[in-house]
């Protein structure tokens, strides 16, 4: 950050940004003596610090991924949780009564209830 000369006040009281370049400060300019940076330079310091700022994304763009299918995989095993938990609620519910027609109804919960467990194995 240093690359610029620092503005000074000229003779006339204007604001100077390089005296050396001011013909009225006094002082003779050398040839290739100039104290702004040469446009390539810092073009390439541009250029660096665009890659460094790419490279940051990217590693925080897999981090975020990465975090997100964790987080998308917790939430999925919690609604199978949350699922079978209402099918269980379900079935102690019905073995309650003395319908015959839920008798069924307990079995067809029950085979269901398998079903998603052994899916939620997998």
């Amino acid at each position: 950050m240093g690359d610029f000369a620092s503005p000074a006040v000229g003779p006339n009281g204007s604001i100077c940004i390089n005296n050396s370049m001011n013909p009225a400060s006094g002082s003779v300019v050398p040839a290739g003596a100039v104290g702004i940076p040469k446009h390539s330079t810092v073009v390439e310091r541009l250029r660096q610090r665009i890659e460094g700022c790419r490279r940051h994304h990217t590693i925080c763009e897999n981090r975020y991924q990465q975090a997100h299918s964790e987080q998308l995989e917790l939430e999925r095993r919690d609604t199978v949780s949350l699922y079978q938990r209402s099918l269980e609620q379900r079935a102690k519910k019905s073995v309650g009564g003395g319908d015959p027609d839920s008798a069924s109804s307990t079995e067809q919960r029950n085979n269901t209830l398998i079903a998603v467990r052994t899916s939620a194995c997998s």
